[in-house]
């Protein structure tokens, strides 16, 4: 739970972090310029077209043997959202040491250099996955805040909230997305081992002499200092938690677009606080229920605490 969280707030200010150089000094007039809309229309586009790609790639696994085309897919996604990345970092950095004239395409080039080699390393080394997964939410939560603007964003993640519960509950097809990522390692989620004390009285002798096969076949495998920290009279269960790259790049789009409404970021420091505290509402809802969970609509009900909290206490809201 601890790492998860970890993760997520790392996106979240990060993401704030390098939307602060990109925000700063601009006028009200050329933030809203840059945008693609502000009308809740366009985030309906955006959600229909996140529909038909899910359909697509559904078809392509059940009646393709489709492993390099999703490979390649992530490649090409990871790719493109840290060469923003690196670009916007880099910006930055040369500003902070003083280069009056910015040469744009240079920091293009060394960017573009970066992203290759991460995307390199990722390919060699399977672990890099989680850091791949991060970088590629943080790019992706950028594009989506500087192109949308706040109210477009919120009926956004309003709609992506019902989408995921369906995609949950009822379709399911987003557990299959979600064994389609794991089975290929493909950084669309960010997944983290955790182990759960299980006290021994609530477990058959059955289901004890199972464990007790399977951690001597090291089918489980239980970290020393782990099982050494273990509640005594409990045996640890191990389990893994993911999160998809959408649940950590969707809140931060709505952070990063509402600094148009006020040209700050206490708001937006306000609503990363908010998502975290819905995903921690959703985690202690997943010790309790120990399924599969969407994240986004507890995330959006933080943010909507937030939002309210933020209007009470320092503004009215412009719209």
């Amino acid at each position: 739970m601890i790492q998860i969280l970890t993760i997520f707030m790392l996106v979240q200010f990060a993401g704030i972090l390098l939307a602060t150089q990109l925000f700063n000094n601009q006028t009200y007039a050329s933030a809203v310029a840059n945008q693609i809309s502000n009308t809740p229309i366009s985030g309906l586009f955006f959600v229909l077209y996140i529909v038909i790609i899910t359909a697509l790639i559904l078809v392509i696994f059940r009646y393709f043997k489709a492993d390099r085309i999703i490979i390649l897919w992530e490649r090409i996604i990871i790719l493109i959202t840290s060469f923003f990345v690196f670009y916007v970092a880099i910006s930055s950095l040369s500003a902070d040491v003083g280069y009056a004239v910015t040469p744009q395409y240079l920091f293009s080039g060394i960017a573009a250099a970066f992203a290759f080699l991460f995307l390199y390393g990722k390919m060699r080394r399977p672990s890099m996955k989680n850091t791949a997964a991060i970088i590629s939410s943080i790019g992706v939560g950028l594009i989506l805040g500087l192109s949308f603007g706040p109210i477009a964003a919120l009926f956004l993640i309003g709609i992506l909230a019902v989408y995921d519960f369906i995609a949950v509950f009822i379709t399911k097809h987003m557990l299959t997305l979600a064994n389609v990522a794991m089975q290929n390692n493909l950084a669309l989620m960010v997944n983290v081992d955790e182990y759960a004390a299980v006290p021994k009285s609530s477990m058959s002798n059955e289901q004890l002499s199972a464990y007790s096969k399977a951690v001597r076949e090291n089918q489980i495998k239980i970290p020393k200092e782990i099982n050494a920290a273990a509640v005594k009279g409990s045996i640890l269960i191990p389990a893994s938690v993911g999160l998809g790259t959408g649940d950590l790049a969707v809140p931060l789009m709505v952070a990063i677009s509402s600094y148009k409404l006020y040209l700050n970021f206490t708001l937006s420091i306000f609503i990363a606080v908010g998502g975290t505290f819905g995903l921690i509402l959703t985690m202690f809802i997943l010790r309790r229920y120990k399924r599969a969970l969407p994240a986004i609509p507890p995330i959006l009900f933080g943010i909507l605490c937030s939002l309210l909290a933020y209007f009470l206490v320092f503004a009215k809201p412009p719209f």
